[in-house]
């Protein structure tokens, strides 16, 4: 296996392959991002004239930690060659840092056990048919779609409501824009609840195909929590999404945070898939 340059088509071909295989895209949209670009370091290895190997790493201010993910073209796959694309994408870091490993394929996961990498977190998807709208908000409180002078005060709220949290915690406006710049991404899907001039919380939908959507983000002020806000903005969102012919509906949460995953299982979602980040013993 010998580095090659970045190709595109090249890189595109590989994933296009790999999420027909796998049933989900090997990537991450964060990696999707910033492959390629100077927010990461990305590497490309081949055997002989077949693009084999994709590796991502990027920085995250909030945990202090590389994240690593590993694309591997199905036709290369065996346990040699993960264990040999995993050593690759690790030799992207700098030097010794600290990093962690995402991965949700069986063979990936157990190569880096044979590499002295072990579980610590799991993240989960949760999926199911939409559910039905709840409650109107209180009456202190207005639901409406974001504004431009918005970005500053969400920024502050995503940063309390996610204090600590690895990759969500330490967002900038400049995350926010480059979040707002995303072909998905829709202003009429953002909602925001205020108690009159204050930004309580938010929650960004996002429409994934004709008739799948996800809650991408919902972050509700520590000061608001357990006040029923959360609710009301999620149902907000899932309105969104009905009115434009969404089905199912999807969000991503941390399978240690129980709370948020009984939630939404009272919702009627349910786990439908899982990815698991993997630190060296």
């Amino acid at each position: 296996m010998h580095s090659v340059p970045y190709d595109e088509r090249a890189i595109a071909r590989l994933l296009e392959s790999a999420t027909r295989t796998d049933g989900h895209p090997p990537f991450s949209g964060h990696k999707l991002e910033v492959i390629g670009d100077d927010r990461s370091r990305s590497g490309v290895w081949a055997l002989g004239s077949i693009t084999c190997v994709v590796g991502v790493a990027s920085f995250h201010e909030a945990s202090g930690r590389w994240a690593v993910e590993i694309a591997v073209a199905p036709e290369c796959r065996g346990p040699e060659m993960e264990e040999r694309s995993i050593r690759a994408a690790t030799d992207l870091l700098p030097g010794s840092a600290v990093h962690t490993i995402w991965a949700f394929r069986s063979d990936q996961i157990e190569a880096a056990g044979r590499l002295g990498y072990r579980e610590i977190r799991a993240v989960l998807r949760m999926a199911g048919p939409i559910p039905k709208t709840t409650n109107g908000p209180p009456s202190r409180i207005a639901i409406g779609t974001v504004e431009s002078a918005d970005v500053g005060a969400m920024v502050a709220v995503n940063n309390r409501a996610f204090s600590g949290h690895p990759e969500q915690g330490a967002m900038t406006e400049a995350d926010f824009e480059t979040l707002a710049g995303q072909p998905w991404f829709d202003p009429a899907g953002v909602l925001v609840a205020r108690e009159g001039e204050r930004l309580a919380g938010f929650c960004i939908t996002k429409q994934e195909g004709d008739q799948a959507g996800e809650i991408f983000v919902i972050a509700v002020d520590p000061v608001d929590q357990n006040s029923g806000i959360g609710r009301i903005l999620i149902g907000a969102g899932f309105d969104v999404l009905r009115r434009r012919d969404v089905t199912t509906v999807s969000v991503w949460v941390d399978e240690a945070n129980q709370p948020a995953v009984q939630f939404y299982a009272s919702l009627g979602l349910a786990e439908d898939f899982r990815t698991r980040e993997l630190a060296p013993s």
